[in-house]
C-alpha cells in the first residue's frame, strides 16, 4: 500500500514543461517531487523545501 501524501504548495511549471511541488505525509514530513526529472526527496524544513522550488522549477529542463 502507497503512503498517504497531500500536496502542500503550490504546483510550479518548470522550464522543461513538467510540475514540482511540496508534498507532506501524515506524519508531518515533507517531501520534494518533480515530474520532470523523477525527484522524490525528503526535505529538512519548509525554508529548503520552498527555497528548492522556486530555484527548481526554473533550472529542471527534463520532459515527462
Amino acid at each position: 500500500m502507497d503512503e498517504y501524501r497531500e500536496i502542500v504548495s503550490d504546483i510550479l511549471a518548470t522550464t522543461g514543461g513538467a510540475e514540482a511541488w511540496i508534498e507532506t505525509n501524515l506524519a508531518g514530513y515533507l517531501t520534494k517531487r518533480c515530474t520532470g526529472c523523477d525527484l522524490d526527496e525528503d526535505a529538512q524544513s519548509w525554508a529548503q523545501a520552498l527555497a528548492w522550488l522556486t530555484e527548481h522549477a526554473t533550472a529542471c529542463t527534463a520532459r515527462r
